[in-house]
């Protein structure tokens, strides 16, 4: 497969922007030298899997945030970590991670590596005070990785990084790295925050596999208890590994495909409302109305009025 790299230096702000094009895939990572040894990154990915142009150096800090879509990729002992918008994930690993793999075919978000061999003086300079990286270290188990669910802080921190106009300013940066790093060197919010995210490879397979079943036969009946069955895991982590790594419930995503297909059967066919019913899986035609309703805000005839061909 043959690449392309592309440097753009913005020299005003010290901004470099890599675009690495494979065939159609395109990424753009835009990152910043904040000091010597800390670097932020903003991505913006549109496929399926990537291979990261990134060379980490070994023991550092990676911190990522994600804004949108899904991350999955495989460490140790036959296991692997994912997260999804609004979580914020610690990464201590000696040989960091190169592979990732991303369900919903998208991804945006914030990388912020640290090298632990950065100088006292250049943290001190960030944060303002006396810090050492060791007190992040002694929070959290190294070679794990750590991801942090929602948090008001968090959500806050990072959404202020989305704002294009300060995303640039490196003063703002520095500023908004040094207080996660305070956050993140609490021992309250460390204790509060076990590893969560990881997944055995085992459970990730049957839950792919069970996506896959979902798209080829959301128009028949499925119930959990056979899905749990075919599939040989319990209904219990079937439904939080599914929620977990798809970001949705199974019942919620064989609503949006049913509903989907309805309304191309509405646009497409003269069927009556309570055969396309029975085609896209509800043997009930009152309720498959009321659920048509309740998503489009509108019935299946006023959908067909208003999307005939």
């Amino acid at each position: 497969m043959k690449k392309q790299i592309r440097w753009k230096k913005d020299k005003q702000e010290e901004t470099k922007t890599l675009s690495l094009v494979n065939k159609e895939d395109v990424v753009q990572t835009d990152y910043l030298t904040l000091f010597e040894g800390v670097t932020i990154f903003f991505h913006q990915y549109n496929f399926g899997k990537f291979e990261s142009p990134l060379k980490v150096v070994a023991g550092s800090l990676r911190l990522d945030y994600c804004y949108a879509g899904h991350v999955d990729y495989g460490i140790a002992d036959k296991q692997n970590v994912f997260f999804e918008p609004g979580f914020l994930k610690l990464d201590w690993r000696e040989k960091q991670n190169m592979r990732y793999f991303f369900p919903s075919h998208q991804y945006s978000g914030v990388t912020i590596i640290i090298n632990t061999k950065a100088k006292e003086e250049t943290l001190m300079q960030m944060t303002g005070e006396k810090f050492n990286l060791n007190t992040i270290c002694d929070n959290y188990r190294k070679n794990r990785d750590h991801v942090f669910l929602k948090t008001d802080f968090i959500d806050r921190l990072f959404e202020d990084l989305r704002t294009p106009t300060l995303r640039r300013s490196i003063t703002y940066l520095r500023l908004k790295v040094a207080e996660l790093l305070i956050y993140l060197s609490s021992k309250t919010i460390a204790k509060n925050n076990c590893p969560k995210g990881i997944i055995s490879v085992g459970i990730l397979d049957k839950i792919r596999r069970l996506r896959q079943y979902l798209d080829q036969n959301f128009t028949k009946h499925l119930s959990l208890e056979m899905l749990s069955h075919k599939f040989e895991i319990s209904t219990t982590s079937m439904k939080k590994g599914y929620r977990d790594f798809y970001g949705a419930s199974i019942h919620a995503y064989l609503r949006e495909k049913r509903i989907e297909k309805a309304c191309e059967l509405l646009k497409k066919t003269n069927f009556y409302v309570a055969r396309i019913a029975n085609e896209v899986g509800y043997t009930n035609p009152s309720k498959f109305a009321a659920m048509f309703k309740k998503k489009m805000m509108m019935t299946p005839t006023k959908y067909r009025s208003l999307h005939r061909y």
